[in-house]
């Protein structure tokens, strides 16, 4: 969902970012006329090293339809390696309940770390 599309408002409704807290998103895609909502709890956050939490996908409200049935929670773990002057970054999504989710995901990923890309190189 964070791929580089303009029409998608994205809203952080939660964030707090420490184990067994919250986090809630809303996605608003006026071109057709959906709103997703993306939510999770923390399972473990170290600052600097990692950080770990479940991520599920709905429609229109947070208790919603759950987009993914078979994968309603998923794992991302981020990891940060310090290298040089910079940080590799490396994101694992897991557990989902068909290669095509999988594939999905990974596209957004990737698209949301190519914007990620455009605002640091400004």
């Amino acid at each position: 969902m964070c791929r580089d599309v303009p029409s998608h408002k994205i809203i952080h409704h939660l964030q707090d970012i420490r184990a067994g807290g919250r986090w809630c998103m809303e996605i608003r895609d006026p071109a057709k006329k959906e709103v997703y909502w993306g939510q999770g709890t923390y399972r473990e956050v170290t600052p600097h090293d990692k950080i770990v939490f479940t991520w599920r996908w709905t429609k229109y409200t947070p208790d919603g339809e759950n987009l993914h049935p078979g994968s309603e929670d998923t794992l991302v773990t981020v990891e940060f390696f310090a290298r040089g002057i910079g940080t590799e970054v490396v994101l694992t999504h897991a557990v989902f309940s068909s290669t095509e989710l999988r594939d999905d995901h990974d596209r957004g990923w990737n698209g949301c770390f190519d914007v990620l890309e455009k605002v640091l190189s400004n």
